[in-house]
């Protein structure tokens, strides 16, 4: 029997339209994010993330540790992807820019999925929880300085290869540079004594950049607008039909507040011929 997870993309979206519909700015402040002794250090729109799927927006500072202990089995990292995980649920990677411009990824490749044997996570992240395989998920946000003004939630399968297809790249990159006298490392490798001097080596390393959702899914997403919030969310239709029946019927009943769900067909980021089934929720709010 698979335990139901403690959080889920239904369930945040749901948390935020709730709270922001109140109107005041309630929810998308980054300068009044509750936030507890777990998150006193945490940037803040991973802060409005976490409380977000914590459905602790708009709790008081002192019941957000307990909300963030319900939810999360692995809070993060300075150096390593997830930037939090949910038990029996998600994997969250988390990024905010000012503008819709290439998201940078650095030495991690886009993923459809988290393995537990992956070599870019912390040990501490392996035996958070007993775990093999999490869906990856993106958080990207729109921010200034004072709110945040969109965010996309991306389920990885919608806009992530396979994992092979990124690998045999790397490992291709790898072999070029050991044919040129390099030697192998954790990243892609280095090249040593490259000029007469012997004095100079160079250092080779992966740094994956990723069109960010608004580009990919422009022909259907709704774009950034001044004084109003705006959020996209797009699932696959595999994911979407794991979720209760309980989430989805939370998250239709926001109807009445303007958000529409509907089912689309996009192309397979899979590399299949056949289009992918997927769910595009979006909500748009005025914040002025």
């Amino acid at each position: 029997m698979t335990t139901k997870p403690a959080s889920s993309i239904p369930f945040a979206i749901t948390e935020l339209v709730k709270i922001v519909s109140t109107g005041g700015g309630r929810g998308i402040s980054l300068t009044t994010q509750p936030r507890g002794t777990l998150g006193a250090k945490g940037k803040p729109f991973e802060i409005f993330a976490k409380n977000m799927f914590a459905g602790s927006l708009g709790a008081l500072s002192s019941h957000v540790d307990a909300a963030w202990q319900k939810t999360f089995s692995w809070l993060g990292s300075d150096n390593a992807p997830p930037d939090f995980m949910i038990w029996n649920g998600d994997a969250v990677e988390v990024k905010v820019h000012g503008s819709t411009t290439q998201i940078q990824l650095n030495s991690s490749p886009p993923k459809r999925s988290l393995k537990a044997t992956d070599t870019r996570i912390e040990q501490a992240c392996r035996e958070c929880e007993i775990w093999v395989e999490k869906d990856f998920v993106y958080f990207i946000g729109l921010a200034n300085a004072e709110y945040v003004e969109a965010v996309w939630l991306i389920d990885g399968r919608c806009i992530a290869a396979n994992a092979s297809v990124y690998d045999v790249l790397f490992d291709r990159l790898k072999e070029t540079v050991k044919e040129l006298g390099g030697e192998p490392g954790n990243e892609i490798g280095r090249l040593n004594k490259v000029d007469p001097l012997k004095a100079t080596s160079l250092r080779v390393r992966g740094m994956w950049l990723l069109d960010h959702p608004a580009k990919v899914f422009k022909d259907f997403f709704v774009k950034p607008q001044d004084k109003v919030f705006v959020l996209n969310s797009l699932v696959s239709a595999t994911k979407w039909n794991e979720y209760s029946k309980e989430a989805i019927k939370d998250l239709e009943a926001l109807s009445v507040h303007g958000l529409s769900i509907k089912h689309i067909e996009l192309p397979d980021s899979g590399g299949s011929d056949e289009p992918m089934r997927a769910v595009h929720i979006s909500w748009e709010v005025s914040v002025a």
